[in-house]
């Protein structure tokens, strides 16, 4: 007959070193699409205008305002949300006549929000305001050919 001999527990070792490895390389991960998600969002389709032109004035201040839905909304880099949007205009706006904002509203985005950012900019007490478009080239005539 075989005797079998318990085995100690104390000499099972686990290692942990490739455990912590995935764990860390997943949380590498996680902090560059993080990062790399508030990028995608500031993504704009502007919408397409036939008569759009460059404004070239004297201004001491340009800011941009882009719009990609009522939720995101950048004023500049910096997102701020609709309620807090005049606030925000209050602190980096010291000439409200002399400054100009820059609107950058993504073509699917409803008017109504475009509206409300406008009413926001306007009770700042800023009255020039430019919405950017793209100006699609216009495609060369073809010559009727007769044949």
């Amino acid at each position: 007959m075989r005797t079998y001999r318990k085995r100690e527990w104390s000499s099972l070792v686990v290692n942990m070193t490739p455990l912590i490895n995935v764990i860390f390389l997943i949380t590498v991960f996680m902090i560059i699409m993080i990062n790399f998600s508030e990028v995608f969002l500031r993504e704009v389709n502007l919408p397409k205008a036939d008569e759009a032109k460059e404004v070239k004035e004297q201004v001491i201040k340009k800011i941009s305002i882009t719009v990609k839905s009522e939720e995101f909304i950048f004023l500049g880099r910096k997102r701020v949300s609709l309620d807090n949007l005049e606030q925000a205009l209050w602190q980096i706006v010291e000439y409200p006549q002399k400054s100009t904002v820059q609107v950058r509203g993504d073509e699917n985005v409803p008017y109504e929000v475009v509206q409300k950012v406008m009413q926001k900019i306007a009770a700042r007490g800023i009255t020039r305001i430019e919405f950017s478009t793209r100006k699609e080239a216009v495609p060369p005539l073809e010559e009727d050919r007769i044949q």
